[in-house]
């Protein structure tokens, strides 16, 4: 199932396979670890806005939603 992270619900891992955005937006995903092919574990997310925490590579990543919303994922189950 193909969604982005901000949407994945918490526990579940997942496989990044897009990223959208500005150069910007592309440059502080890559200075995250957050790259297509890379296995990501959602750990948290705050409820009403706050930042969504991931694991990926053994690092533990935390992002606004808005940066969330432009990495797309796709569950391994």
């Amino acid at each position: 199932m193909r969604t982005n992270l901000a949407d994945l619900p918490a526990g579940k891992t997942a496989v990044v396979v897009g990223l959208h955005g500005g150069y910007g937006a592309m440059r502080k995903l890559d200075a995250m670890g957050v790259r297509p092919g890379k296995k990501a574990l959602k750990l948290s997310s705050q409820f009403m806005g706050g930042p969504v925490t991931v694991l990926i590579d053994g690092r533990q990543v935390a992002m606004g939603r808005g940066i969330a919303r432009r990495v797309l994922v796709d569950t391994t189950d």
